[in-house]
């Protein structure tokens, strides 16, 4: 195992390298000029080319992507073009308001989908089957964008409720934090519960078929012990996967639910960087979207060993 651990880190570099030449490469093909936006459409080719030599964009490509690389090596992921703050303090800052909103909607997410995938599972083809995997499709097929829009106008309108703007950490006061992140996390949530529900249904169904489900219920146990007992471990690694696959995208910052509700999170901190033609922020927003995204698909494949005891790395 320790081996395994080694050699998967080692090989994040190449990945991170390749990630940083490609971010790097697509951000400096974008038309508009950074410097042109923050002196605004009044300003003289003289003013544009002094900030341009200022913020070092008059250098060649080359040049820029190892001054910036080099930066990373040292834990330096630059400075914001527009606002002139540090870049990883306010992406660390981003990120624990994504990542409670993150778990907050897995949670949603897993309560709804891992039960209620089950239930279509061992009731294949029947009324209960057909009304879940509706509901599932609906649930995919539906934008979070529509599901937040609809969750909001519903509230407001019928209920004359509507979520906190300012965002508070769970840590310092859970009731309020609750307030601000439900309407988020339920408009994530049911995505992610659809995704989960859909793959737990399929896993359930195939591994009911196995010859030790039968043998199982020839010794007479029961239904929840054949089920939760037997089929639960054996169908999890596919579950597992899709679920882990969906945090890795949940914490890279669902940038459309935190734009719909004003959350100030990573996915709307990297938008604005991109409105802004804010070079530095954006860059490293995605390679640090990137790390998270490797790190959670490195803890999923160590999560199987647990599972199933014979794989082995």
């Amino acid at each position: 195992m320790g081996s395994y651990l080694i050699k998967r880190i080692i090989s994040l570099i190449p990945i991170l390298v390749g990630i940083s030449i490609l971010v790097f490469t697509i951000l400096h093909l974008v038309p508009g000029d950074p410097a042109s936006i923050m002196l605004g459409t009044e300003a003289t080719p003289e003013a544009v080319a002094v900030l341009r030599a200022e913020m070092g964009l008059d250098k060649p490509l080359i040049s820029q992507y190892l001054h910036w690389a080099g930066g990373l090596l040292q834990g330096d992921f630059g400075v914001s073009v527009h606002t002139g703050e540090e870049i990883l303090p306010q992406i660390l800052k981003r990120f624990l308001i994504t990542l409670q909103l993150t778990i907050m909607a897995v949670v949603i997410g897993w309560t709804l989908a891992i039960p209620f995938g089950i239930l279509s599972a061992i009731r294949s083809h029947s009324k209960t089957d057909k009304v879940i995997r509706i509901l599932t499709l609906l649930g995919i097929s539906v934008p979070n964008f529509a599901i937040g829009t609809l969750l909001l106008l519903g509230l407001s309108l019928y209920f004359n409720w509507f979520p906190p703007i300012d965002v508070v950490h769970f840590w310092d006061d859970p009731a309020e934090a609750f307030k601000v992140f439900i309407l988020p996390a339920v408009t994530m949530g049911i995505v992610v519960a659809a995704g989960v529900m859909r793959m737990t249904r399929s896993a359930f169904m195939e591994t009911m078929d196995k010859d030790f489900i039968r043998t199982a219920r020839a010794k007479g146990n029961s239904q929840w012990t054949v089920v939760m007992g037997h089929a639960l471990r054996n169908s999890s690694i596919p579950i597992v996967t899709i679920a882990g696959m969906q945090i890795g995208y949940l914490l890279g910052g669902s940038v459309i639910v935190e734009q719909l509700f004003s959350i100030p999170g990573l996915g709307q901190y990297v938008l604005d960087g991109i409105y802004q033609r804010d070079y530095p922020v954006v860059q490293g927003g995605v390679l640090f979207v990137a790390l998270v995204f490797v790190l959670v698909n490195l803890i999923i494949d160590l999560i199987y060993t647990w599972i199933d005891p014979r794989i082995k790395y």
